[in-house]
């Protein structure tokens, strides 16, 4: 069947942020459907988020949206907030790490993508941020800082300083709060951690 029978259809797919194997084959049938895929792949026109999962927007971040409960957290919130400069794995924080999606380490495109999974009680404290030409979910800069203390983040000192500038203080109490009601595994440490980073930076 000729491509161009399916040009409108190929222009919303091109529009969406992703798009799925089954929702391909409706359109075009399972045979055509596989062959179209196979060479939007060989051409390098789409990539994989995950199985049955494909984008022409060419961004891993986008499978923090396709998982529905994820965001982009750590290091690599830390660089979309604008106070790391590091080139650092991208790294997605879910609560469905072990159920929809396997965690760990895997390639999507040309970018090493770190899957972790945090509890639904640490499931709070994101936005949407747009950077190029995307909007996904992204961890707020007082959660950032939250998730690092819980995870033990190795590079937490060198992004500290300018994390703090762009936090709000109050947020991070009522965060804390929200933990310790909720009783968080590890939470007693946080507290004690972000209470040491207040004293040290005269903002107890």
């Amino acid at each position: 069947m000729p491509r161009i029978k399916y040009k409108e259809f190929l222009d919303e797919l091109r529009k969406a942020d992703f798009f799925s194997f089954r929702l391909v084959e409706s359109k075009m049938g399972s045979g055509y459907a596989k062959l179209f895929i196979s060479n939007l792949l060989r051409k390098k026109e789409i990539i994989r988020l995950k199985k049955g999962f494909y984008t022409f927007k060419k961004s891993p971040y986008l499978l923090a949206n396709l998982l529905v409960k994820a965001y982009i957290g750590l290091g690599s919130a830390a660089l979309i907030h604008g106070v790391w400069d590091k080139a650092v794995n991208i790294t997605i924080l879910t609560p469905l790490a072990g159920i929809s999606i396997k965690p760990g380490e895997r390639i999507i495109g040309d970018y090493k993508v770190i899957i972790r999974k945090i509890s639904e009680n640490m499931y709070f404290g994101y936005e949407f941020k747009k950077f190029d030409e995307i909007t996904v979910r992204v961890s707020d800069p007082e959660k950032t800082l939250i998730d690092m203390i819980y995870f033990k983040y190795p590079f937490l000192d060198e992004i500290l300083d300018n994390l703090l500038e762009i936090c709000n203080e109050n947020k991070i109490h009522e965060y804390l709060e929200k933990l310790n009601k909720d009783h968080v595994r590890r939470s007693r440490r946080i507290i004690e951690k972000i209470r040491e980073i207040m004293k040290v930076y005269g903002s107890d």
